[in-house]
């Protein structure tokens, strides 16, 4: 819950930095644009834990009972989300071209045209009205395929072999961001960042390294029990995971480096896995009760409402509190951004309620309970 939440912290901190971005003001974005990746992490993790216990009780893998919960789980709050905004952006464009505003028309005019990218998961590849759909296209392609490829391979291979493949498999999205970015003239165009940003084949190792982490700690119990009795390797480790991701972070603000743009989502993933693993060994530590706290709860249970949600509510939410003036410093920046979240969370709870909690509950009431609740949720994948 801990890391789902600041997950999802992170993703609205980062758009509501990007509200008061202009050039040559205050720029915070680079501290906070990572929330995906975590997310992503994640889901690796808890989708992979969640198809090998299935495997492990029954020697197989019930893909009707998967595919019909995550589409319970994600379809009907997606699809009035994206069904909202494609009237909204139909409304707006009838006015821009009402009042004569020929920029505004012709950028919905464009936007609109790839709309369907949205409506069938394809928005990673074809970018339409919303700027942060794409990585539910991203999830939502993992969950089509892995399934698949843990039935027909990954299962089947014993663990030491099992690793090498899922290593190997991270090179593909490196390999990929490197051609993208010696074969791409002009880095940071639009068309620059739909190629090596939003696209399945340059991201999903964030994805493969949470499967990574997930067998490590199902499967090495070696490595597991040093983790747990060695208080020193133990915080090496995890000192060595945070550094990485204040490296990856501050690799962001030099935009145009190979680096950037390749290898510092390889270091970005690495120190979540990391940060993942030790929490989930030593759940009893100060890092598995901090992240277990139960303020985190009710943000982790709303996470997908609010992301699909959350330009909407920060926009409401800054004319509510009446927000005017750009923050002149970090510090006021996260001040603001307090009561902005805050704000957040009671305006999803209507979304959760009308479009999300009764097909979780439609869920519980069709599909068989073959573990206690406190076993269900310690596997039950969630994603944003």
């Amino acid at each position: 819950n801990g890391l789902r939440a600041f997950a999802i912290i992170l993703v609205i901190l980062n758009h509501y930095a990007l509200v008061w971005k202009k050039p040559g003001t205050f720029q915070s974005d680079s501290l906070f644009w990572s929330g995906v990746d975590l997310s992503f992490v994640l889901s690796g993790f808890l989708i992979s834990k969640s198809l090998l216990s299935d495997w492990t009780r029954n020697a197989t893998i019930d893909f009707k009972k998967f595919y019909l919960k995550r589409t319970l789980r994600i379809f009907p709050a997606y699809y009035v989300f994206i069904t909202f905004s494609w009237v909204a952006s139909k409304l707006t464009l009838k006015i821009a071209e009402a009042k004569g505003l020929e920029k505004e028309a012709y950028y919905f005019s464009f936007k609109l045209s790839d709309a369907w990218g949205d409506f069938v998961f394809l928005g990673n590849y074809f970018p339409g009205i919303n700027i942060h759909t794409w990585s539910l296209s991203i999830e939502e392609q993992f969950y089509l395929i892995f399934p698949l490829f843990c039935s027909l391979i990954l299962f089947k291979m014993s663990s030491k072999y099992r690793q090498l493949l899922l290593w190997s498999l991270l090179l593909v999205p490196t390999i990929s961001r490197v051609i993208v970015y010696m074969t791409t003239p002009l880095p940071l165009t639009p068309e620059y960042f739909n190629e090596i940003y939003f696209p399945f084949h340059t991201r999903f190792d964030s994805l493969v390294i949470g499967v990574i982490v997930m067998d490590l700690y199902m499967n090495q119990k070696g490595l597991i029990n040093r983790l747990k009795t060695n208080p020193i390797l133990y915080y090496l480790l995890l000192f060595l995971f945070f550094s990485f991701l204040c490296i990856s972070h501050w690799a962001n603000i030099n935009m145009e480096s190979l680096f950037t743009h390749t290898f510092k989502y390889n270091l970005l993933n690495i120190g979540f896995a990391g940060i993942l693993l030790c929490a989930v060994v030593r759940s009893e530590g100060l890092l598995g009760r901090f992240l277990s706290l139960k303020i985190f709860v009710p943000i982790a249970r709303l996470s997908f409402t609010i992301y699909l949600w959350h330009l909407v509510l920060i926009a409401v939410s800054v004319s509510i509190l009446k927000i005017r003036t750009e923050p002149s410093s970090m510090f006021e920046l996260l001040f603001q951004f307090i009561f902005v979240l805050t704000l957040m969370i009671l305006l999803s709870v209507p979304f959760y309620l009308l479009f999300e909690y009764p097909f979780q509950y439609l869920r519980t009431r069709i599909l068989p309970k073959r573990r206690s609740h406190k076993q269900l949720l310690s596997v039950q994948p969630k994603s944003f």
